[in-house]
């Protein structure tokens, strides 16, 4: 992203003033019809691994999702990028030490002027975009059951604090917790615009590991190898059900209500998924809720 800002005297004003600068001439080059020209304007190249992607060469946008493995996907399509596809990345700008909002935010509400966030909605991935390369290219997502992905967003703050997960009930309850810290996702408004799912599929990440090979037929990708499984923050962690409450649950049931009812998701007790587990239930036998959506299978 050519958007630096370079500061001689180190004056409110003055750093203002170039900030608004920056600002204007990025206003005045975000026309060019070339989406790919328009793409490395906007958002630069990086080898991070925190990005969302869109493929020109494969006509494939990748909506990232939180707390759904989208770091170890984004690893593996990684392999293959090349130089004018749009990696819509967290890295701190040049400018970024110099602005009163964090460079997250700005992304997040104004994508036009800054750049795509690395988890952007839907409606401003078409935005920036067009609704052209949007409507035709192949959009896919992942999502996972609401109350086993609450449980991992926690483990990661309380991970990256050094602390243990087992005050999740009590937390969740408390209201200063609630608002004082980020506990609700929203995942929906990454892959639906509205109340309509725009994405083309929605993976489970319940069955992400054999999803992939799908994909990647779909897609008309060379063989990307296994999948690694970046960023498990506690190893060995109960399952998702033996943290909540009743009170907890109807709780996140009431949050994420939408992806819910329109991807089937249910609250499985531990009992019933170590059922599962042991059945071997894939794609075939395939229950409620754990399956993979595909829009043009999907009923209005």
């Amino acid at each position: 992203m050519a958007a630096g800002v370079v500061v001689g005297v180190p004056t409110t004003c003055r750093i203002t003033s170039l900030f608004r600068a920056s600002i204007r001439r990025l206003v005045a080059v975000i026309t060019p019809d070339n989406v790919a020209d328009r793409a490395r304007l906007l958002h630069g190249f990086t080898e991070s691994r925190h990005f969302m992607i869109v493929s020109h060469k494969y006509r494939f946008i990748f909506l990232r999702t939180e707390k759904t493995a989208s770091t170890s996907l984004t690893k593996v399509l990684q392999a293959v990028l090349d130089e004018n596809d749009l990696h819509a990345n967290m890295r701190p700008p040049s400018w970024a030490k110099f602005s009163p909002i964090h460079h997250g935010a700005l992304k997040r509400y104004a994508p036009q002027l800054f750049g795509l966030h690395t988890h952007a909605s839907a409606s401003q991935v078409r935005s920036v975009l067009g609704r052209k390369v949007f409507d035709s290219y192949y959009k896919f997502a992942v999502e996972r059951n609401p109350w086993d992905r609450q449980i991992s967003l926690y483990a990661h703050r309380k991970w990256k604090r050094g602390e243990p997960v087992d005050h999740f009930d009590r937390d969740m309850k408390s209201l200063v917790y609630r608002n004082t810290s980020y506990v609700r996702m929203n995942n929906w408004s990454i892959y639906a615009i509205g109340r309509d799912i725009v994405a083309d599929r929605v993976i489970r990440y319940e069955r992400l590991d054999e999803e992939i090979g799908e994909l990647i037929a779909t897609l008309g990708l060379p063989d990307l190898g296994d999948m690694p499984r970046l960023r498990s923050y506690v190893k060995d962690r109960p399952h998702y059900s033996t943290y909540y409450s009743d009170a907890t649950r109807d709780l996140v049931g009431k949050w994420y209500a939408r992806e819910i009812d329109a991807l089937g998701y249910k609250f499985e007790s531990e009992e019933h998924a170590a059922q599962r587990a042991n059945a071997k239930i894939i794609s075939e036998g395939t229950p409620a809720g754990q399956g993979v959506f595909h829009k043009e299978r999907a009923v209005a």
